[in-house]
């Protein structure tokens, strides 16, 4: 008969990554349509290159920025092509509590973002580490999915810490509706969701989390740090 092991696990959250690219710019909307940017020149054309791509106006003119006590006022096409993300997430600890080996636990984070960037935005994650023991040096395996490729929490992918894209604005087909899960990669900030289109207000995504662990697995205390970036997508 296997023996029961007292294992608590922590995930503690990186509230970095957010990026604020630009403040209060003039833009013009309606109900179903949004114009970031306009402009009156006699020219201009978008040039690309095999490594470069250059947006050019021709002839504008007035492009400076004024400022008083309370405004800022940012004059000009190439400033108001100048964009904005605020990010949030709803907790800094995703806390499994004592897990029992073979008995799965699940915790999850809901992300928010706002953004005017035209082209929506991209969500990143990794880990500093896997879960690791206060002893430093046992550690928790990570789930056998990938984010190329999430696998199903079934036989022989049942052990390990792994997430899913549970919910949000056109999740990709690859979580299958949260039910597939890949390991958070250590080290290297991997993209794992796509938005398109300006978000406002904000747009959540869901992220699940599941662990379970071998009977085997130290008994203990484990913690690592996984940290989100949201970037606007170019």
């Amino acid at each position: 008969m296997a023996k029961k092991r007292r294992v608590q696990v922590v995930v503690a959250v990186a509230l970095c990554g957010s990026v604020l690219y630009a403040h209060a710019h003039a833009r013009m909307s309606s109900s179903n349509y949004q114009i970031n940017a306009d402009v009156i020149s006699s020219g201009g054309s978008l040039g690309t290159s095999t490594n470069y791509t250059l947006n050019d106006t021709v002839g504008e003119d007035v492009v400076g920025t004024g400022s008083s006590t309370t405004y800022i006022l940012k004059d000009g096409f190439w400033h108001m092509v100048n964009t904005y993300v605020q990010f949030s997430v709803d907790s800094s600890v995703v806390d499994f509590g004592t897990l029992t080996p073979g008995t799965p636990v699940t915790g999850q984070n809901v992300l928010s973002v706002t953004t005017d960037a035209w082209n929506g935005y991209t969500l990143s994650i990794h880990k500093d580490h896997r879960l690791r023991h206060t002893n430093g040096s046992d550690e928790i395996a990570d789930h056998a999915g990938t984010i190329a490729t999430p696998l199903a929490w079934s036989a022989p992918n049942t052990l390990g810490l792994g997430f899913s894209v549970a919910a949000g604005t056109n999740v990709e087909a690859t979580w299958g509706s949260g039910t597939k899960y890949a390991a958070v990669p250590t080290g290297s900030a991997t993209v794992f969701h796509t938005k398109t289109g300006y978000r406002s207000p904000a747009d959540t995504t869901t992220l699940t989390y599941k662990l379970d662990v071998p009977s085997t697995q130290r008994s203990g205390h484990y913690t690592n740090t996984v940290t989100y970036t949201v970037m606007p997508a170019l």
